[in-house]
């Protein structure tokens, strides 16, 4: 566990990490509301708990919103501190990659993963909340790297290569980290004419198969770190990515309350 695990407080929400068997359930059951109810994409196992869930739960960080009306999680993110991971049973993005390079990074980076907002929190608001958490935390820890996998749901191998080739061309990518999907993920291969018909027009390609998350964490400066692969579980094709907070662009950092040059303070204790 984290403390102090209240990270900030406003006077309608407050942004911590979960603690209580009561806060844990229910962050777990709004993920399950959005992953498996919502986008049919979760987790089979979870069906007779309600709960989603998996075995690296047990060693990461919930960042949850609570609302203090309703006295409930509406926006969550998992997070696995490199070192706590290095420690353990590793990050859970191992699973579905190959990554050269982490090995280097690991011990000042942390791992994000299984971000979901409630329905009528989807405003925007909530992720801004959610991402003033990380950047406390991250100070807090005195971490430098965030990464982990992000997926679009729509299925389009050609339209997913053609995204890939344009974050190439348009400097989006990164070989600090590399990931290469594993056996079981690859990403079926399109012929060049396929990927054209996407790419000719990347504009409205992007707008119709990105989602709002990959173009906010782009936006930050995030960078795609390999190649795309197809998760044979979730039914999402998923994108490596890595944010350096260090190049982040100053608005966001001032927007998020990240500074990493006073990342000495309050240091993180963990039990």
């Amino acid at each position: 566990m984290v403390y102090p695990t209240v990270l900030a407080d406003s006077e309608r929400f407050l942004i911590k990490i979960a603690e209580t068997d009561e806060e844990l359930k229910a962050t777990l059951k709004l993920r399950y509301e959005v992953f498996n109810v919502e986008q049919g994409h979760g987790l089979d196992q979870c069906a007779s708990y309600g709960l989603d869930f998996d075995e690296y739960d047990k060693y990461c960080l919930q960042l949850v919103v609570l609302d203090k009306q309703e006295k409930a999680p509406v926006g969550t993110y998992r997070l696995h501190l490199g070192s706590i991971a290095l420690e353990g049973k590793g990050f859970y993005s191992s699973t579905e990659y190959e990554i050269k390079g982490l090995e280097k990074i690991a011990s000042i980076s942390m791992e994000l993963g299984r971000s979901c907002v409630r329905t009528s929190f989807r405003t925007g608001a909530a992720v801004a909340l959610l991402w003033g958490g990380i950047g406390e935390l991250m100070m807090r820890a005195k971490l430098r790297y965030l990464f982990g996998c992000v997926s679009m749901e729509a299925y389009n191998a050609a339209a997913t290569w053609a995204i890939y080739e344009h974050f190439k061309k348009d400097n989006l990518t990164t070989d600090l980290i590399k990931g290469t999907p594993l056996k079981g993920f690859e990403l079926d291969k399109s012929t060049p004419d396929e990927i054209k018909i996407y790419s000719d027009n990347i504009r409205n390609t992007m707008k119709d198969f990105v989602p709002p998350l990959l173009k906010g964490y782009l936006r930050l400066g995030t960078k795609i770190c390999g190649e795309p692969l197809f998760d044979p579980v979730f039914k999402t094709v998923d994108f490596l990515i890595l944010l350096d907070t260090f190049s982040m662009p100053e608005r966001y950092a001032r927007h998020f309350n990240y500074k990493p040059a006073q990342s000495q303070a309050a240091p993180i204790q963990c039990t």
